[in-house]
């Protein structure tokens, strides 16, 4: 008799192996576990690119299992992981196994060869020696490889990633230590002073040494159309294209490699719980700046120097850096901004902030943003703000019009033809679909030539891409695929009841809790654009619903 099982597989991102392989090998460990058992493995979940120091519930893979053993329906009752040390790290087994056991899923693990007694004190130590181990490896990786770079660093060499403002990376002509990317023709690399934007380095230190603040350097850059770090290179952020702001002329004026010597360790990752609440959460790692006495300087210059030794410390010694709390100042509180996410302003498209004043609630624009916005919108007001006493009295009386009897037809109609457009693929669905044959194609093309004789170190990285886009691919279609599972026309009767209730709340609002009424907005999809003219100070605020189901906006 055939047994069903389910796999749960988890590909690192600290191996340099392809998630294709890694599935292969770790099914491989599974069926060889239940094959004597004539098992079959009927449903695959596989975590890629995902630490496993993250708990199961914030895993995308691991979490969607754990909401299918909830549906007897899901066709297995066994769930069989090939190798347990990248699947549970730390007490994550003795949170997950639990569950398993009470809706009746047997766990398989090669190393009691079998299922996993919860019964037996000797398997739950078992796991729980494996699950330390997990944990230990991992502080092993860590630890290992900021050693290296900190060795790395004081021997000069370049550690990798994109070049600093003001440089360009060329090769030394020596090879890579590396055999491997030696044999595939890798070269040693170094940094050399771009002649376009090495300038501009220079002029920043100097501009700074003359008073000139952060945001000014940043201005004037910007309307001298010099390009910025964002277009200079790869982008890491399309917001940062474009686009000169103060924490970028900030970053330049405190980086010592402008001083012609490699320096490594000036920040440091800390793991920090996301919940001191909730440990079982899991932890999120966060970047901590280290004090310049824990540094690693290059014994050597390493690339030519930008910045002269004592303009250097002139400038930062200008510059104040103010050590945060390690603990982050809590959000406001529920209901403090009723509409705080749900307004944007009109002439630039960004969302305003919320600001109290007086003890009364204020929603913000300003013009000139320091981070990405574009520093100059044709008639926007340097800064502005609006009361939301004065928006949510105009939100009110729109939602009446929308239920009273002269619009009530008119508002369920758009609503049925807005929900039946739904059923149909969008735009990026077809996309995915048209994306994942191609690229699937084109891995089938790379796969042939390393069969023919290409060499596997330089097919292996395009190849761990082009997985990659299939899988993020493949999410959207699945995405979208399980929001349309159960989803159910609208009917008429269900709408008009639904404006109907809508419309008897309003007159209620006033009178209700600001919580209470930040929920109902949400839940009704309140979306407003206000605007202010300027030099008339005519206001308008544009609104609409959003009513969400099933993963779609109606």
């Amino acid at each position: 008799m055939t047994v069903e099982f389910a796999a749960y597989l988890r590909t690192s991102t600290e191996e340099n192996q392809s998630p294709e392989d890694s599935r292969r090998w770790q099914l491989s460990l599974a069926q060889q576990l239940i094959g004597p058992q004539e098992g079959r493995i009927v449903a695959v979940y596989h975590d890629i690119d995902v630490s496993r120091s993250l708990p199961w519930s914030r895993r995308p893979e691991a979490s969607r299992l754990l909401a299918d053993i909830t549906d007897p329906g899901c066709g297995w009752t066994n769930l069989v992981i090939g190798e347990p040390q990248r699947a549970f790290s730390g007490a994550q087994f003795q949170l997950v196994f639990p569950v398993l056991c009470h809706y009746g899923v047997q766990l398989w693990v090669p190393e009691v060869g079998g299922p996993v007694d919860p019964d037996s004190e000797a398997h739950d130590l078992v796991m729980s020696l494996f699950g330390g181990l997990s944990k230990a490896e991992r502080r092993r990786v860590q630890h290992r490889t900021r050693a290296s770079i900190l060795a790395l660093a004081t021997a000069g060499r370049w550690l990798g990633g994109r070049p600093n403002y003001g440089y360009r990376l060329v090769d030394t002509g020596l090879p890579h230590p590396n055999r491997s990317k030696a044999s595939a023709g890798a070269q040693l690399r170094t940094l050399k002073p771009d002649p376009d934007t090495a300038p501009v380095v220079r002029r920043i230190f100097e501009l700074y040494d003359e008073g000139v603040g952060f945001r000014s350097i940043a201005q004037r850059l910007e309307a001298e159309g010099i390009p910025s770090p964002g277009e200079i290179g790869p982008v890491r952020h399309p917001r940062s294209a474009g686009v000169w702001g103060g924490s970028a002329v900030r970053a330049i004026l405190t980086n010592p490699r402008y001083l012609g010597r490699q320096v490594a360790g000036r920040q440091r990752r800390h793991d920090e719980l996301l919940s001191a609440r909730d440990p079982a959460l899991g932890t999120i790692s966060r970047q901590r700046r280290q004090s310049p006495d824990s540094w690693a300087w290059s014994e050597q210059p390493s690339w030519p120097a930008l910045i002269p030794a004592d303009l250097f410390e002139r400038v930062n010694k200008r510059i104040t850096t103010t050590v945060g709390t390690r603990t982050r100042r809590p959000r406001s509180r529920p209901g403090q901004y009723v509409l705080a996410g749900a307004i944007r302003c009109g002439h630039c498209g960004k969302a305003m902030s919320g600001n109290t004043a007086k003890n009364k609630a204020y929603y913000r624009c300003v013009a000139t943003r320091s981070d990405y916005a574009v520093p100059s919108v044709p008639g926007h007001p340097p800064t502005y703000m609006v009361r939301e006493e004065r928006i949510l009295a105009a939100v009110d009386a729109w939602l009446d019009t929308l239920t009273d009897h002269d619009h009530i037809d008119a508002t369920v109609a758009a609503i049925l033809a807005a929900d039946r457009s739904l059923q149909t693929e969008p735009a990026e669905v077809v996309g995915s679909r048209r994306s994942r044959e191609r690229l699937e194609v084109e891995l089938d093309r790379m796969l042939a030539a390393v069969r023919a004789g290409m060499d596997p170190v330089l097919a292996a990285g395009q190849t761990r891409k082009i997985q990659s886009d299939i899988a993020a691919a493949q999410s959207v279609i699945e995405q979208w695929e399980r929001s349309q599972t159960n989803a159910v026309p609208l009917k008429e009767w269900e709408v008009r009841d639904t404006l109907t209730q809508a419309g008897g709340l309003v007159l209620m609002l006033a009178r209700s809790d600001r919580a209470e009424r930040a929920e109902l907005y949400r839940a009704l999809g309140v979306r407003l654009r206000y605007e202010k003219q300027a030099p008339t100070g005519q206001e308008r605020v544009h609104a609409r619903l959003e009513l969400c189901r099933g993963g779609g906006r109606i």
